[in-house]
């Protein structure tokens, strides 16, 4: 029997027509929901597939008939599913602790799972930190028979390279650009529109590019330690476009106050998902600003996430060498890969790469990409295995997560720089243009919408926060020059257990107590989220008196 437990509220909604049963989740372009209604009443199992993929827009959808049943997210699992097979009936939730509650579940956790979260923060694939505990990947549906489940791809980001000029290119993106915030502002209407504004390229994007589309009613936030240097850019790009700007300051004592609260405590188990650490960058200032009466309670947040990966900024100098060499061999240009991928993702704690675990998150790696990408034929296409990787595992999982974040807080939100025309076309986009977002930042700089793209306000020019920390690193760092390559590598894990704590603007080391961050030097951590992945475990096993 299958038994689907999802609960209806702000975001989720239940329809019922004769036999038919549908649980919706989303924002949806390209179809109206009595038209998702009519489709899914008389769809045939052949027909899923291309459906699904013809929907433009953020959803997860659970549908059920007398003679069919399926579940699906859509092409980036902006809300994930869940199911378990117990006791030979099937059950289906949105709320992943629901279903390890429901008696005869077996809390076993899976011993690859533990190993890539404690590497990486996330898993790999479909897996969740239980053995019984199934979810989706992004694209995904599953198909569901009595006791009986298929899982079918319908989406995957990793198409066929298109050979066109830069200047084709730039026209290309330029329209596809404007048409999807002409939607996306078309949809939401006169609803208060939020945005976190950066120094970066993206939320510069998404603010100016409304500005250039005629929004009014829009705000912009920054936050971090004051006098950062996202404050001071993000202030003067909302005065050039005429928007309310706002900041908020976080200090040492605010964000330990926050993280040690039972509000805090609550989003964590709010946005559990057993195949990820709990994304949790700016979640406090949604707190204040809710707190601030600055926020309509129908507002829609929209922030940059995340047109640094889609447009290839984590392609790697190594991975295009591959591309560059003649006669490199396949196998090769697959180690080169997943070298690329461990060391970018898989890096968590340093002390953790032994010559086993590496071994085994590779292989894991491999097999999941293999299954979905097929082989390494296309020497051209080494950028999208890499791509693909990281867009099933680490942003769909862990990166898009966080807009658990704005609806922890009663917010909607909108993911302009995932929409279906952004994955259809970077997809086909060739490496020499993908590589250090060459087209990407060629189109702001052409297009400079809101007059906020020219080299008086410059993109993340990245300072010290606070000044007092600029000479002492200067004066620490001195030794460590004497040695070279090696002594270069001890200067940046001495400088990350040290005095990171200290810079890093967005407060989120102040999850950890600093005596502990520095004991863990000779462990080799890489950041705030190695911490993170290490208690979410432990607590894991710790509550569910898992050994």
């Amino acid at each position: 029997m299958i038994k689907i437990n999802i609960e209806t509220n702000m975001f989720w909604k239940k329809y019922i027509l004769n036999n038919l049963k549908i649980w919706i989740k989303g924002y949806i372009y390209s179809h109206s929901i009595d038209k998702i209604i009519n489709i899914c009443r008389d769809i045939k199992k052949n027909e899923v597939s291309s459906f699904l993929n013809s929907i433009d827009g953020h959803f997860a959808l659970v549908v059920q008939r007398d003679d069919l049943t399926f579940i699906s997210v859509d092409k980036i699992r902006s809300t994930p599913l869940f199911f378990a097979n117990i006791q030979d009936d099937i059950f289906i939730d949105y709320d992943p602790k629901k279903l390890i509650k429901i008696n005869q579940f077996d809390k076993k956790i899976n011993n690859n799972s533990r190993l890539e979260i404690l590497m990486s923060g996330y898993t790999i694939g479909n897996k969740t930190i239980f053995n019984e505990l199934k979810t989706l990947k992004a694209g995904e549906l599953v198909l569901f028979h009595n006791n009986h489940y298929e899982y079918l791809h319908y989406y995957k980001y990793n198409g066929e390279i298109i050979k066109k000029g830069l200047d084709e290119y730039l026209n290309e993106l330029t329209k596809v650009t404007l048409n999807i915030f002409k939607k996306t502002l078309n949809e939401i209407g006169d609803r208060q529109i939020i945005i976190p504004l950066s120094a970066g390229n993206d939320s510069r994007l998404v603010a100016s590019i409304l500005k250039y589309l005629g929004a009014k009613n829009v705000k912009c936030y920054s936050y971090g330690t004051k006098g950062n240097f996202e404050e001071k850019i993000a202030k003067i790009i909302a005065n050039k476009l005429g928007y309310e700007w706002k900041f908020i300051p976080l200090t040492h004592k605010s964000e330990k106050k926050y993280y040690a609260s039972e509000e805090y405590k609550e989003y964590l188990n709010y946005s559990e998902s057993f195949c990820s650490v709990p994304y949790f960058q700016s979640l406090s200032t949604i707190k204040y600003l809710k707190d601030l009466n600055w926020i309509n309670k129908d507002a829609i947040f929209i922030n940059g996430n995340t047109g640094d990966f889609i447009s290839g900024g984590h392609i790697d100098t190594k991975l295009k060498d591959n591309f560059a060499i003649k006669n490199i061999s396949e196998e090769l240009r697959k180690e080169n890969i997943l070298n690329q991928l461990v060391e970018k993702h898989f890096s968590l704690w340093g002390n953790l790469k032994t010559y086993n675990n590496l071994g085994q998150i590779k292989k894991n790696l491999r097999k999941e990409i293999t299954k979905g990408c097929g082989d390494l034929a296309k020497k051209e296409k080494d950028h999208l295995f890499y791509e693909y990787s990281e867009f099933i595992d680490r942003q769909s999982k862990y990166v898009i997560s966080g807009q658990r974040m704005y609806e922890y807080y009663g917010y909607e939100w909108r993911l302009p720089l995932w929409n279906d025309e952004y994955l259809f076309f970077w997809q086909k986009v060739p490496m020499d243009y993908k590589f250090k977002q060459k087209l990407y930042v060629e189109m702001l700089k052409k297009s400079n919408y809101g007059n906020v793209w020219g080299a008086d306000i410059p993109i993340n020019k990245k300072t010290i926060t606070p000044k007092w920390l600029i000479p002492l690193r200067f004066i620490c760092k001195l030794p460590f020059g004497l040695f070279g390559k090696k002594g270069k590598n001890a200067w940046k894990q001495f400088d990350m257990n040290f005095f990171y704590y200290f810079r890093d603007i967005t407060h989120m080391m102040d999850t950890q107590g600093y005596i502990r961050i520095v004991k863990d030097i000779f462990k080799k951590p890489s950041f705030h989220v190695a911490w993170q992945a290490k208690d979410y475990l432990k607590k894991i096993e710790m509550f569910l008196d898992i050994k």
